[in-house]
């Protein structure tokens, strides 16, 4: 990292110290927290916390101010079990570990994947299944935590009037929620589609991943009133195989400073004064180290926009 001693570099995982306010009100962080790979020396958690995974999120809440919670797509959750994480993030329950002591931050925020029969599985039901889920995330709503809901269509959702209609619907069942919009079909990243998204002001979600390949690199559209953006990686090479026996390779991918440094000026560029980054390269801490990387870009060119 540019201006950064390799001493301070070694410290970044531990520390309790080192964060970085980032400017317009950008959220930097992870698409989930628990994985196991980011334990150890050189990784992210500290050795000691593997003892008790639940505290994982009230370490990783003291390092960033928001993070995407994945498993929803796979399972219902409930009520029940948000509460449960809300109270593993209040800052006036801090983490005595080993290593030092950690409160989370007070302005942390969880993002959350939307259920699959909401995006992959759509049947005439949606409605029930949107009002269940609805319900089911209130807490996080309620405690002024949700930072958006995060629709995410695979690639055979393509732009249609059947489409637009359930986009409509979607967005009017959620209007009293923050929620995005992120396609994987590239006939969305054409002029009239990105306008009907924009017609209801739901964030298009920024994507960077191998299948952005044929597509300008940074399509950075605002459609709302935030900016949310998935960044997954550029791992070409496995991105479109289906490993049996490791389902994250098509995500093992390190950005370099470069790359980060060209997404950090993107964001700036866009105009977005607040939004949320997220990285999705988890294997091996790729992705916590990534984030605070990119936080610390954003800080610099912050400040030497207003030195200029």
């Amino acid at each position: 990292m540019k201006g950064v001693p390799a001493s301070v570099q070694e410290k970044l995982s531990f520390s309790t110290c080192y964060y970085f306010p980032v400017p317009r009100r950008i959220h930097v962080g992870t698409a989930g927290y628990d994985y196991t790979d980011w334990v150890g020396e050189e990784r992210f958690y500290p050795p000691s916390v593997a003892a008790n995974r639940r505290d994982l999120l009230t370490y990783y809440a003291s390092q960033f101010s928001f993070v995407e919670l994945n498993f929803t797509y796979y399972t219902e959750t409930s009520p029940k079990q948000l509460e449960g994480m809300l109270e593993h993030v209040r800052p006036d329950r801090p983490l005595s570990l080993i290593e030092g002591t950690y409160a989370p931050r007070p302005d942390f925020r969880f993002a959350i994947k939307a259920y699959r029969n909401l995006t992959h599985q759509i049947d005439e039901d949606f409605a029930a299944v949107a009002q269940k889920f609805q319900r089911d995330i209130t807490p996080l709503a309620d405690a002024d935590k949700l930072a958006a809901v995060v629709f995410q269509f695979p690639p055979s959702f393509r732009p249609s009037q059947d489409a637009a209609v359930y986009l409509e619907a979607l967005h009017e069942l959620f209007t009293e929620m923050p929620h995005i919009f992120e396609f994987r079909q590239r006939a969305w990243y054409r002029e009239e589609a990105v306008e009907l998204v924009g017609k209801y002001r739901v964030p298009f979600c920024w994507v960077d991943a191998p299948f952005m390949a044929n597509l300008p690199r940074f399509f950075f559209p605002l459609t709302g009133d935030f900016f949310y953006a998935r960044f997954h990686g550029r791992n070409e090479t496995d991105w479109w195989k289906r490993d049996e026996e490791d389902a994250s390779a098509r995500y093992h991918y390190r950005y370099r400073e470069g790359e980060l440094e060209k997404l950090a000026e993107a964001i700036i560029e866009s105009g977005a004064e607040r939004g949320y980054a997220i990285f999705n390269n988890h294997p091996v801490a790729d992705a916590p180290k990534n984030a605070r990387q990119l936080e610390m870009i954003l800080t610099k060119l912050d400040k030497a926009e207003e030195a200029s």
